[in-house]
């Protein structure tokens, strides 16, 4: 799914970053595809993802799993988000012994996931898909820290002033930052922010964003 290729960061702060993608195809798989989609979130949920969610029904910090697994039809695409490499593992030994009969996809960093798949005994990645960056005058773009945040919802759903507007909340005390990436996360319906890494590149933010107090 090309919607989850345009993360923005160094490796460090990627190789921690995997969202894995249950679709049925259309003409092959997609009738009676429901109860498949069901299996494959009902697995995922197991392995400690930090968002989950289906770009129609909403993601589990806007939703409920029940409710997600409840609006579940045939063609439905389900994407969940994990951060760190040995729950990918985890659940790709559990993928391998239990398998949905849906396409499974995960979008990370290439050589991690390549080490994931060893791991797991499922030997070689079938394809892969890259992104090759922006293109354009890129100078309209906000700058790099902030791209690592909205990028993160890979539809844009994600403004460069809502950053800001979190930023600032946070230096006044308004919220915490665990508070501000819940927030971002509502936005995304799909399911793709990374709370755990929303986390760290705000806290990264936080010493270079400066308020005026106005009193």
């Amino acid at each position: 799914m090309t919607h989850s290729l345009h993360r923005r960061g160094n490796r460090e702060s990627l190789e921690n970053d995997f969202i894995v993608l249950g679709c049925p195809a259309t003409g092959v798989n997609k009738v009676g595809s429901a109860p498949k989609t069901r299996m494959f979130l009902s697995i995922c949920h197991k392995h400690g993802p930090v968002n989950l969610g289906d770009m129609k029904t909403g993601n589990i910090h806007t939703t409920t799993m029940d409710n997600i697994l409840e609006k579940c039809t045939d063609g439905t695409i389900v994407q969940v988000t994990y951060d760190n490499k040995d729950k990918i593992v985890s659940l790709l030994k559990d993928f391998k012994e239990n398998r949905p009969g849906i396409s499974i996809i995960i979008s990370g960093v290439t050589d991690v996931v390549q080490e994931c798949m060893h791991e797991a005994g499922l030997g070689t990645i079938h394809s892969l898909e890259y992104s090759l960056g922006t293109w354009g005058n890129t100078e309209r773009l906000p700058q790099f820290e902030i791209l690592e945040l909205t990028t993160m919802c890979g539809h844009a759903m994600i403004a460069e002033n809502l950053i800001d507007k979190l930023l600032r909340d946070i230096k006044r005390g308004r919220r915490t930052i665990d508070e501000a990436a819940k927030e971002l996360a509502k936005c995304c319906s799909c399911g793709n922010i990374n709370l755990t890494r929303a986390n760290e590149l705000f806290g990264k933010l936080l010493p270079k964003y400066m308020v005026r107090h106005l009193y």
